[in-house]
C-alpha cells in the first residue's frame, strides 16, 4: 500500500476566520489623514516677542498698578477725614447721648494789675477785676444774656446801709458790674443777709445768667470783700440759711467728691427729685455756695425737667477754677 501525501494547507487565512491583529511594533506612528495631507508638526516654537512690544506691555501694567495704588490711598485718606474731621457725637455709630454738659470757650485767667501777685492761699485777695473772674456763658446758651432783671449797676453798699452812686456818676464799661445788694433780690428773706453785707462792707458784685437749649437756667453771683475774714461770715450765712426765691424744698447733701482746687470751700444744696410734679431722677434745682478768699459765689441752676448733675458739676468746677 502506498502512502498518500496530505494536501498542502494554504498559507492564507481561511474563509470566515477573523483577521489577525497587527503586532504593536508595526503600528504607524501617526494616523494618516484622510485627505492625504501631511500631519501637523507638534511643539513648534513660537516666534520671539518684539522687545518694544514687551516694554509697552510692562509700562501699561505699571501704570495700571500705580493708578490702583493712588485710588486706594485717596479712598483711605477720604475715609480718615470723614471720621476724624467732625465731632465724635456727629459721626454715625459713634454718637453718644449727651449727659447735659456744656461747651464753654477757652478759660483764661484775667491779667493782674502791675505789681500784683497771684493769690496762693485761701486768705489772699484777688487783685484781678471781679467781672473778669466770672464764668462765661456756654455755646448752648440761647436768647439774651443781659441780666435785665437785676438791679441797676454803678452802686455800692455804704456803711449806713444805703446805696450810693459811683463817684464818676457814669455807668462802668462792663454792664455786669452790679450793686452788692444784687443777691438780696434772689432771697425769700433778705433781711439777715442785708445786715451782713453792710456789716462786712461788700465792695463789689457781678452776675451772669443764661438759659441753655435744654431749658436749664443758670445764675451766677460773685461778691467781693476786703478780706477772707470779711467774706467768710457771709458765706456761712448763705451756706446755712440761704433760701432762694421760686425754689422750695432745698436740702443739704453730702459734699460731692469733686476735684476742686485748693483754697475753695463749697456746699451743695438741691431739691428732692420728683417733688415738682415732673417725674424724673434729677433734682429740679441745684445750688452751690462757694468761698474763695475774699470772694463769695452763689451758683443756682433750675429746670422743671431736672438739672443735669454733669452740667452742674461742670459749672461749679469751672467757676471755682477761675477763683482759686
Amino acid at each position: 500500500m502506498t502512502d498518500r501525501e496530505s494536501p498542502a494547507t494554504p498559507e492564507g487565512p481561511q474563509p470566515g476566520a477573523p483577521a489577525p491583529h497587527a503586532p504593536a511594533d508595526v503600528l504607524p506612528d501617526a494616523p494618516v489623514q484622510a485627505t492625504g495631507t501631511a500631519p501637523t508638526a507638534v511643539g513648534t516654537p513660537r516666534a520671539e516677542e518684539d522687545p518694544a512690544a514687551r516694554r509697552t506691555r510692562r509700562r501699561k501694567a505699571v501704570l495700571r498698578w500705580g493708578a490702583a495704588a493712588v485710588v486706594c490711598a485717596l479712598a483711605g485718606t477720604g475715609s480718615a477725614l470723614a471720621v476724624t474731621a467732625p465731632e465724635r457725637t456727629d459721626v454715625p455709630g459713634l454718637a453718644t447721648k449727651s449727659d447735659g454738659r456744656y461747651v464753654f470757650p477757652s478759660l483764661t485767667l484775667p491779667p493782674l494789675p502791675s505789681g500784683s501777685a497771684v493769690p496762693k492761699e485761701s486768705k489772699s485777695r484777688h487783685a484781678a477785676d471781679l467781672r473778669r473772674l466770672l464764668l462765661p456763658a456756654p455755646r448752648e446758651a440761647v436768647g439774651s444774656l443781659a441780666p435785665t432783671a437785676l438791679p441797676s449797676p454803678a452802686a455800692t453798699v455804704s456803711p449806713t446801709g444805703s446805696a450810693s452812686p459811683s463817684a464818676s456818676g457814669t455807668s462802668p464799661a462792663l454792664a455786669d458790674r452790679l450793686d452788692c445788694t444784687t443777691l438780696l433780690a434772689d432771697e425769700k428773706d433778705p433781711a439777715r443777709l442785708r445786715t451782713l453785707l453792710v456789716q462786712y462792707a461788700c465792695r463789689a458784685a457781678t452776675a451772669r445768667e443764661w438759659t441753655a437749649s435744654d431749658g436749664t437756667r443758670t445764675r451766677i453771683r460773685l461778691l467781693s470783700f476786703g478780706s477772707s475774714k470779711e467774706a467768710w461770715p457771709v458765706f456761712v450765712e448763705l451756706r446755712d440759711n440761704g433760701d432762694p426765691k421760686d425754689i422750695d424744698g432745698l436740702r443739704s447733701v453730702t459734699p460731692p467728691d469733686w476735684d476742686m482746687l485748693y483754697g475753695v470751700n463749697f456746699v451743695v444744696r438741691e431739691t428732692t427729685p420728683g417733688t415738682t410734679g415732673t417725674p424724673g431722677t434729677q433734682p429740679a434745682a441745684r445750688v452751690a455756695y462757694l468761698s474763695a478768699g475774699d470772694i463769695v459765689a452763689v451758683i443756682t441752676m433750675t429746670n422743671p425737667g431736672g438739672v443735669s448733675a454733669a452740667a452742674f458739676q461742670q459749672v461749679v468746677t469751672f467757676q471755682s477754677a477761675l477763683l482759686a
